[in-house]
């Protein structure tokens, strides 16, 4: 017999996905025991959260955040506001015992991270964080068989998160809270190198230290749009850093939100010694796959399209159609991981990210920053 509990989201940016994947994961995923139901959305401009509540079927619109937390309709807490925004909400929904989701970054540093994580263990209440791409079949698989050994000791991963698709990359796009470190925390790095941060620790494992370099390349924008007054960026438009793993790999990442070609380039590598996989978000259903073998001279990557039923949640789409696997399906596993977590008292971790991760992520996101001031090697904090 199924249930339904109350959702309340802040924000409509990825609120849009998150209400799509709250309003589909009940059908993909049939029967659940918690089905659940839009309660309510908030965020700062009336006209287009009206809009959304119209679009997606939301029972109740707020101006503000603190009325929709205190609402006793919702009973999960979906936090998908800048950066800035997530401990206060976040922590006020922990105190009232709602069940948090909350969008990547956690925090804009990670001492901000930690109090959300002190106040979500403290109410014992269930806890994730957005890094929706562990819920991909290709990034699942590739994590089977790394876990299973098929690669042997893992020695090196190389991770990049490239784009172009925000039109950041050209000056005239004008101010916005991701320019802006006191919203954003950082720049390319919160928002695009959190995720590919987040599978280096979810494939290999823990940093341990690193070194940063971060260039803004753009450093005035338009006051708003058509302005001919510049405001100063402060975050960065790209950073590239190599990392020590705690189990003796290395690794390198690049992020950029300037990289002219890129639509939408996350894509890593890990080699092991007895093979190696490569992924590229810009083509979400493939994984290269290269097992050692004795003749090398005749061997190679295979490129395996993840789509057969017996791949990680395909069973639940449409396998062997030829459809494929989209971008918004990723929110779809993740949602009903979370739910049945909270349905079945069961841990979020290892599949999912708990604000332990978001703060282990912003706190090699924090060291990446300070080495790239001091120009020297920092280690990782926790």
């Amino acid at each position: 017999m199924s249930k339904e509990i109350g959702v309340g989201v802040l924000g409509y940016s990825i609120g849009r996905a998150h209400a799509h994947a709250w309003r589909d994961v009940a059908e993909v995923y049939h029967p659940m025991k918690l089905v659940p139901r839009l309660v309510a959305i908030s965020g700062r401009t009336k006209a287009a959260v009206e809009f959304e509540a119209e679009k997606y079927g939301y029972d109740k619109v707020y101006s503000d955040w603190e009325n929709l937390v205190k609402d006793e309709d919702v009973k999960i807490v979906d936090n998908c506001l800048p950066v800035s925004l997530h401990p206060e909400p976040t922590i006020m929904a922990a105190e009232l015992g709602k069940s948090l989701f909350c969008e990547k970054p956690l925090a804009r540093r990670a001492a901000d991270a930690k109090r959300m994580l002190d106040a979500a263990e403290r109410a014992k209440v269930k806890h994730m964080i957005g890094y929706n791409y562990r819920f991909m079949p290709a990034i699942t698989l590739a994590k089977q068989m790394i876990d299973e050994g098929r690669l042997g000791k893992v020695t090196s991963f190389r991770g990049s998160y490239l784009t172009t698709n925000t039109n950041y990359d050209n000056p005239e796009t004008h101010m916005r809270w991701q320019f802006e470190s006191a919203m954003s925390g950082y720049g390319a790095l919160s928002d695009l190198g959190t995720h590919a941060l987040d599978l280096a620790r979810y494939l290999v494992g823990e940093v341990s230290a690193v070194a940063a370099a971060q260039s803004t390349i753009i450093e005035e924008r338009p006051e708003s749009e058509g302005s001919p007054r510049k405001s100063k960026v402060d975050v960065d438009d790209l950073t590239v850093a190599t990392m020590k793993f705690k189990n003796g790999a290395l690794g390198t990442l690049e992020t950029s939100w300037v990289s002219p070609g890129c639509m939408d380039y996350l894509r890593f590598e890990v080699y092991g010694t007895l093979g190696s996989v490569r992924f590229s978000l810009e083509r979400i259903n493939e994984l290269e796959i290269f097992l050692s073998e004795r003749d090398r001279g005749t061997s190679g990557y295979r490129t395996l399209n993840v789509l057969a039923k017996d791949h990680p949640y395909m069973k639940q789409y449409w396998p062997n159609q030829g459809g494929g696997f989209g971008w918004d399906h990723s929110f779809v596993n993740e949602f009903h991981h979370f739910l049945v977590a909270i349905s079945d008292d069961a841990p979020i971790a290892p599949q999912g990210a708990t604000f332990l991760d978001g703060y282990r992520n912003c706190l090699i996101m924090d060291a990446m920053a300070d080495s790239a001031k001091s120009e020297k090697w920092v280690h990782v904090q926790g």
